[in-house]
């Protein structure tokens, strides 16, 4: 018997971590300052501030991938990035959800909103 719990605990555990590991990988904001600016444009991420309250920096980088950078009253809350050659297949947001300039991988398919330490 454990023997048993042994080894079911040790397969927990390499279940488990794998998701562990990628729900808590952050990445940082990437360096925009050797990127082409494209255009600036203001859209809507908090409904419970009137009007488009969000502003988006769009940079282009020499291999073509594009990355947008989403702030708000001057503060960074997340970024995308794109590649020109596959959008559909290579569009990633990144949010920073604690204000400490980290950002995690967030799921694309839902409209996201400005985080609370934002606002």
């Amino acid at each position: 018997m454990v023997r048993l719990l042994a080894v079911a605990s040790t397969l927990l555990v390499f279940l488990i971590m794998p998701l562990l590991t990628e729900a808590q990988q952050k990445y940082r904001l990437p360096d925009v300052r050797s990127m082409k600016h494209i255009t600036t444009k203001q859209s809507d991420h908090a409904p419970d501030i009137p009007g488009k309250e969000t502003t988006m920096e769009y940079y282009s980088s020499p291999n073509g991938d594009v990355v947008t950078v989403y702030s708000y009253r001057g503060r960074t809350v997340a970024f995308s990035t794109h590649s020109n050659k596959d959008v559909q297949g290579s569009y990633r947001v990144f949010m920073d959800l604690t204000g400490e300039h980290f950002f995690q991988e967030i799921n694309r398919g839902v409209p996201w909103q400005l985080p609370q330490w934002v606002k």
